[in-house]
């Protein structure tokens, strides 16, 4: 591991203590993990969509109005918004799955490509700034990587010193010495758009004449990273009481790099929603996430003991924020023939 780079990553970190892993053994000092859980303090009502829907095809319509999301997004760090199953582990997606819908290599170029962008936009700190040219193009004074490194599923995530990419791309530079004090691993999650608006619980419903009352809200623990305008996101609990109300549990989402430090989710006050049901219809209230799930990569540059630098892929499903909806879920009255 030469000097330079030392001295840039830690600042003062003794050779003899250097192991194997050199960039990950270096951000052991000086370097803490990303993510402290905060609540967002309480916002605007919850949002309810005016008028009912028949379909589901009217309500990705509507809500395409007033959240929309773009085609492919990226993130910056590791994503918090990891597609996960109802026990909270995350969801295991293989090369197969995400590379006929995104191929790798492109994803490596995209992810530079908007890395390059991060790094020349002033309104983020010169310490982020310089962690995203190190994405783009990596350290001045190590051997650059001969090809993509692609991963064969989510959980194939082991680096050269040791750690998991989210424990490498979760860290940042706390060490108010050190020249790097603020740089962050560099990392980004890439995708292009697999499912807009996911679903988020929805109450039993109503069959026949009647009427049907709810009580709606969400509350917003956002992961404050200690670098922001860095990684950061956070999880929902979006709750209906009421009519035979369930919904689906806590959910995470990921800001994109875009919208970190302009929109961010708010807790939801509670709002009364009521439904008239007519006869030989079906009513029922649905909560929708105001984003998409994105299919695509987590583009990690990472450095060996040898001042090796790999560039390495690891197929994921993440859920990102719509960039300008500071409200995490909309909740929409449905009605369908009984």
């Amino acid at each position: 591991m030469s000097t330079q780079l030392q001295t840039e990553l830690v600042s003062g970190r003794r050779k003899s203590s250097v192991v194997a892993g050199a960039l990950a053994t270096a951000f052991l000092t000086g370097i803490s993990l990303i993510g402290t859980p905060a609540f967002a303090d309480d916002g605007q009502p919850a949002k309810v969509a005016d008028g009912t829907y028949e379909s589901d095809q009217d309500v990705l319509a509507a809500m395409e109005k007033t959240d929309p999301v773009n085609a492919s997004e990226s993130s910056m760090g590791y994503p918090a918004g990891l597609d996960k199953d109802k026990d909270g582990n995350v969801k295991v997606f293989t090369l197969a799955d995400v590379q006929s819908k995104y191929d790798p290599e492109q994803a490596v170029k995209d992810a530079q490509t908007a890395a390059t962008q991060y790094a020349a936009d002033e309104k983020h700190s010169a310490p982020l700034r310089e962690s995203a040219k190190h994405l783009a193009d990596g350290w001045s004074d190590a051997t650059k990587p001969g090809g993509t490194e692609i991963r064969q599923n989510t959980k194939d995530n082991a680096l050269s010193g040791g750690q998991s990419a989210e424990q490498y791309c979760n860290m940042t530079n706390t060490d108010s010495q050190s020249p790097s004090y603020g740089q962050a691993a560099p990392c980004m999650f890439v995708g292009k758009v697999d499912e807009k608006y996911p679903q988020r619980g929805a109450s039993d419903g109503l069959t026949g004449e009647g009427k049907l009352t709810y009580k709606v809200t969400a509350s917003v623990a956002d992961e404050q990273s200690t670098t922001e305008g860095w990684q950061v996101g956070g999880k929902i609990t979006p709750t209906i009481s009421g009519d035979g109300a369930s919904v689906g549990g806590e959910a995470s989402f990921t800001y994109s790099y875009s919208s970190t430090s302009t929109t961010k989710v708010q807790n939801t006050r509670e709002s009364d929603v009521e439904i008239s049901v007519p006869q030989g219809n079906k009513g029922y209230l649905e909560g929708r996430a105001n984003g998409a799930t994105y299919t695509g990569y987590i583009v990690v540059r990472d450095l060996d003991s040898s001042n090796q630098e790999h560039v390495v892929a690891i197929p994921a499903r993440v859920f990102i924020q719509a960039p300008g909806s500071s409200s995490s879920v909309t909740w929409v009255k449905r009605l369908t023939a009984a």
